[in-house]
């Protein structure tokens, strides 16, 4: 896969092709494309000469203005292009809308809601305890994935908290109440004191949560990760490959950084994220 020096013009000419609103918006050195007054998306090459704080600023000046502006990675859009579309339509308002209680629940095995989630999901699957989702007749339309209940004893003795882990519905359909009923579903599983959540500050202002009643906890700063140059594969450090850091503990030269710079890898960031609880 690698690197697409012209994938910018390759993601302007596609929204423009289906939004026909979408203009290029250059501000100083930033690449940014303008869809309407309210949604933003700045391209991102993984090679720049960007930093965590100046992104980080470039968010909250549009913010101030009720602008959501989007950090659109080189290598998400050349991985991830149908599910950044999906979210396009969705902060757009073009998504069909489907009615929530219209749904049944059904509990789903980990190859369900992995193959759901790597399609339907910008970060795709990651490991949780438990899944659920909605249906329409025989038709898997979202999922949510949670995580198992954890005691927090800096809170009480018996304090137990679980994690909103993944949600995701099918492209082009936003489930009315659809999150809702299924976090309602897991409550009735499992008993907690408060259900706690992230929001990607690459790709949301936590409105969503703001909605189903979280409370905003903590502002993450960013975090630096790793993503493979040839097959566009991202890895925080704590989930490196095994194979390459044994090769890199077998040599005492280069720190990590450079030693993952010259077997192919790049150093990227994030913008962090929103952490919010739902209080029981």
């Amino acid at each position: 896969m690698g690197i697409n020096p012209f994938w910018q013009e390759d993601f302007f000419l596609i929204v423009q092709g289906i939004y026909h609103q979408a203009q290029i918006q250059c501000a100083e050195h930033h690449f940014i494309i303008s869809f309407d007054q309210k949604l933003l998306i700045h391209l991102i090459p993984l090679d720049n000469d960007f930093n965590p704080e100046e992104l980080t600023q470039l968010q909250v000046k549009y913010q101030k203005e009720n602008i959501l502006l989007i950090q659109l990675w080189e290598d998400v859009w050349l991985t991830k292009r149908t599910q950044v579309l999906s979210r396009i339509n969705s902060f757009l308002g073009l998504n069909k809308s489907y009615h929530g209680r219209k749904a049944k629940i059904a509990a789903l095995n980990l190859k369900q809601a992995s193959s759901f989630l790597n399609d339907n999901h910008l970060q795709g699957y990651i490991k949780a305890k438990c899944h659920f989702g909605l249906m329409d007749n025989d038709k898997l339309i979202a999922v949510a994935s949670f995580s198992e209940a954890r005691p927090m004893k800096s809170k009480g003795e018996s304090y137990l908290s679980a994690e909103l882990v993944r949600f995701a519905s099918i492209d082009g359909l936003t489930i009315v109440g659809g999150l809702s009923k299924l976090i309602k579903h897991f409550l009735k599983q499992v008993k907690i004191d408060d259900l706690m959540s992230y929001a990607d500050r690459d790709w949301s202002l936590g409105k969503g949560y703001n909605k189903l009643g979280f409370q905003l906890s903590e502002t993450t700063p960013p975090a630096f990760l790793y993503v493979n140059e040839e097959k566009l594969i991202r890895y925080f450090p704590h989930r490196l490959p095994k194979t390459i850091l044994t090769a890199f503990e077998a040599q005492n030269i280069l720190n990590l950084d450079d030693f993952l710079a010259s077997n192919g890898y790049l150093k990227l960031f994030n913008t962090g994220n929103l952490k919010y609880h739902l209080y029981l």
